[in-house]
Protein backbone atom coordinates (compact mmCIF):
# COMPACT_ATOMS: atom_id res chain seq x y z
CA UNK A 1 0.00 0.00 0.00
CA UNK A 2 2.81 2.46 0.64
CA UNK A 3 4.45 1.52 -2.18
CA UNK A 4 1.71 2.32 -4.47
CA UNK A 5 0.94 5.71 -2.79
CA UNK A 6 4.53 6.79 -3.11
CA UNK A 7 4.70 5.76 -6.93
CA UNK A 8 1.35 7.54 -7.43
CA UNK A 9 2.97 10.88 -5.65
CA UNK A 10 6.45 10.51 -7.82
CA UNK A 11 5.00 10.33 -10.78
CA UNK A 12 2.10 13.16 -9.77
CA UNK A 13 5.86 14.96 -9.12
CA UNK A 14 7.18 14.03 -12.44
CA UNK A 15 4.27 15.22 -14.57
CA UNK A 16 3.98 18.68 -12.26
CA UNK A 17 7.95 19.36 -12.57
CA UNK A 18 7.81 18.61 -16.61
CA UNK A 19 4.67 21.05 -17.22
CA UNK A 20 6.38 23.64 -15.07
CA UNK A 21 8.92 24.90 -17.94
CA UNK A 22 6.03 24.31 -20.30
CA UNK A 23 3.64 27.11 -18.11
CA UNK A 24 6.28 29.17 -17.67
CA UNK A 25 7.70 29.42 -21.57
CA UNK A 26 4.14 30.03 -22.31
CA UNK A 27 4.36 34.11 -20.82
CA UNK A 28 5.22 35.79 -23.85
CA UNK A 29 6.80 39.23 -22.81
CA UNK A 30 8.25 39.57 -19.54
CA UNK A 31 6.39 40.59 -15.56
CA UNK A 32 7.56 43.37 -13.96
CA UNK A 33 7.64 43.65 -10.05
CA UNK A 34 8.15 47.11 -8.01
CA UNK A 35 8.77 47.54 -4.16
CA UNK A 36 10.27 49.69 -2.29
CA UNK A 37 14.10 49.24 -1.18
CA UNK A 38 16.32 50.91 0.80
CA UNK A 39 19.26 52.74 -1.65
CA UNK A 40 21.87 54.58 0.01
CA UNK A 41 19.76 55.22 3.23
CA UNK A 42 16.74 56.65 0.64
CA UNK A 43 13.62 54.98 0.45
CA UNK A 44 13.80 53.52 -3.61
CA UNK A 45 10.85 52.48 -5.54
CA UNK A 46 12.30 50.00 -7.64
CA UNK A 47 10.80 48.31 -11.06
CA UNK A 48 12.34 44.28 -11.17
CA UNK A 49 11.94 42.60 -14.44
CA UNK A 50 12.11 38.47 -14.82
CA UNK A 51 15.87 37.98 -15.03
CA UNK A 52 16.32 40.11 -11.60
CA UNK A 53 17.59 43.10 -12.86
CA UNK A 54 16.55 45.97 -11.45
CA UNK A 55 16.01 50.08 -11.94
CA UNK A 56 15.59 52.43 -9.52
CA UNK A 57 12.36 54.53 -10.51
CA UNK A 58 11.85 57.00 -7.63
CA UNK A 59 14.22 57.69 -5.01
CA UNK A 60 11.54 59.27 -1.76
CA UNK A 61 13.85 61.87 -0.57
CA UNK A 62 13.05 63.48 2.50
CA UNK A 63 14.39 67.03 1.72
CA UNK A 64 12.17 66.83 -1.60
CA UNK A 65 9.41 65.66 0.14
CA UNK A 66 9.88 67.68 4.04
CA UNK A 67 6.50 69.85 4.85
CA UNK A 68 5.15 68.79 1.31
CA UNK A 69 3.46 65.70 2.59
CA UNK A 70 1.98 64.13 6.43
CA UNK A 71 3.68 60.62 4.96
CA UNK A 72 7.36 59.70 5.49
CA UNK A 73 9.75 59.03 2.61
CA UNK A 74 9.24 54.98 3.47
CA UNK A 75 5.19 55.22 3.33
CA UNK A 76 5.19 56.91 0.14
CA UNK A 77 7.57 54.39 -0.94
CA UNK A 78 5.07 51.17 0.18
CA UNK A 79 2.38 52.73 -0.95
CA UNK A 80 3.69 53.98 -4.74
CA UNK A 81 5.37 50.81 -5.19
CA UNK A 82 1.91 48.86 -4.56
CA UNK A 83 0.18 50.73 -6.42
CA UNK A 84 2.39 50.68 -9.63
CA UNK A 85 2.55 46.61 -9.34
CA UNK A 86 -1.09 47.08 -9.15
CA UNK A 87 -1.14 48.61 -12.22
CA UNK A 88 1.03 46.49 -13.88
CA UNK A 89 -0.89 43.09 -12.64
CA UNK A 90 -3.62 45.42 -14.47
CA UNK A 91 -2.48 44.65 -17.66
CA UNK A 92 -1.67 48.40 -18.20
CA UNK A 93 1.30 48.80 -21.07
CA UNK A 94 4.10 49.65 -19.35
CA UNK A 95 5.64 50.80 -22.96
CA UNK A 96 3.56 53.96 -22.58
CA UNK A 97 3.08 54.87 -19.05
CA UNK A 98 3.98 58.72 -18.14
CA UNK A 99 4.82 60.12 -14.60
CA UNK A 100 2.76 63.60 -14.38
CA UNK A 101 2.87 66.12 -11.99
CA UNK A 102 -0.52 68.53 -12.11
CA UNK A 103 -2.99 69.77 -9.66
CA UNK A 104 -6.68 68.67 -9.03
CA UNK A 105 -8.57 69.98 -6.74
CA UNK A 106 -5.91 72.55 -5.67
CA UNK A 107 -3.93 69.74 -4.89
CA UNK A 108 -0.05 68.87 -5.85
CA UNK A 109 -0.79 65.45 -7.41
CA UNK A 110 1.36 62.87 -8.84
CA UNK A 111 -0.09 60.48 -11.18
CA UNK A 112 0.87 57.44 -13.78
CA UNK A 113 -1.07 57.31 -16.50
CA UNK A 114 -1.02 55.50 -20.26
CA UNK A 115 -4.00 57.65 -21.39
CA UNK A 116 -2.04 60.65 -23.20
CA UNK A 117 -1.57 63.43 -20.23
CA UNK A 118 -4.41 62.58 -18.16
CA UNK A 119 -4.14 61.37 -14.49
CA UNK A 120 -5.98 58.13 -14.76
CA UNK A 121 -3.67 56.10 -11.07
CA UNK A 122 -2.99 58.96 -8.64
CA UNK A 123 -0.17 57.96 -7.13
CA UNK A 124 -0.04 60.05 -4.20
CA UNK A 125 -1.50 63.87 -3.36
CA UNK A 126 0.71 66.50 -1.46
CA UNK A 127 -0.43 69.24 0.99
CA UNK A 128 -2.16 72.12 -0.47
CA UNK A 129 -0.21 75.12 -2.15
CA UNK A 130 -1.54 78.30 -4.18
CA UNK A 131 1.17 76.85 -6.19
CA UNK A 132 -0.22 73.25 -6.45
CA UNK A 133 0.67 72.44 -10.42
CA UNK A 134 4.28 73.94 -9.66
CA UNK A 135 4.76 72.12 -7.13
CA UNK A 136 4.02 68.95 -8.16
CA UNK A 137 6.53 69.54 -10.99
CA UNK A 138 9.39 70.44 -8.50
CA UNK A 139 8.36 67.33 -6.98
CA UNK A 140 8.08 64.74 -9.74
CA UNK A 141 11.08 65.80 -11.23
CA UNK A 142 12.98 65.71 -7.96
CA UNK A 143 11.77 61.96 -7.31
CA UNK A 144 11.89 60.70 -10.60
CA UNK A 145 15.62 59.14 -11.32
CA UNK A 146 16.97 61.37 -13.53
CA UNK A 147 17.76 58.46 -16.32
CA UNK A 148 14.19 58.11 -16.76
CA UNK A 149 13.46 61.95 -17.39
CA UNK A 150 14.10 61.70 -21.01
CA UNK A 151 11.88 62.90 -22.72
CA UNK A 152 9.61 65.26 -20.79
CA UNK A 153 6.35 66.51 -21.72
CA UNK A 154 4.68 69.77 -20.81
CA UNK A 155 0.71 70.26 -21.24
CA UNK A 156 -1.67 72.76 -20.01
CA UNK A 157 -5.19 72.27 -18.98
CA UNK A 158 -8.58 73.62 -19.88
CA UNK A 159 -7.59 76.51 -17.08
CA UNK A 160 -4.17 76.98 -18.23
CA UNK A 161 -2.27 75.30 -15.10
CA UNK A 162 0.93 73.61 -16.94
CA UNK A 163 1.50 69.54 -16.07
CA UNK A 164 5.07 68.27 -16.70
CA UNK A 165 4.74 64.55 -17.97
CA UNK A 166 8.06 62.34 -18.49
CA UNK A 167 7.20 59.27 -20.48
CA UNK A 168 8.87 55.69 -19.29
CA UNK A 169 9.08 52.96 -21.50
CA UNK A 170 9.64 49.89 -18.96
CA UNK A 171 10.07 47.49 -21.90
CA UNK A 172 12.89 49.84 -23.28
CA UNK A 173 14.71 50.41 -19.91
CA UNK A 174 15.19 46.24 -19.96
CA UNK A 175 15.86 46.16 -23.59
CA UNK A 176 12.48 44.36 -24.15
CA UNK A 177 10.93 44.08 -26.62
CA UNK A 178 7.01 42.35 -26.33
CA UNK A 179 5.29 40.83 -29.38
CA UNK A 180 1.52 41.65 -29.17
CA UNK A 181 1.06 41.66 -25.61
CA UNK A 182 -1.30 44.47 -25.27
CA UNK A 183 -3.93 45.36 -27.43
Amino acid sequence: MKTKLFSTLLVTGAISLGAAPAIAESTEAPQFNFACQMSEGVPTTVAQNAEGETRAVFNWKEETLAYRTPSTPKELCDNVSRDLQEYSNNGYDLSQITFVGTEQAGLPTICATTAGNKCSKVLFTLTRDEQAANVANDVVTAILNPELQGKVVASYNDRGVQSTSYEVNFWDLFSFAPKGLFK
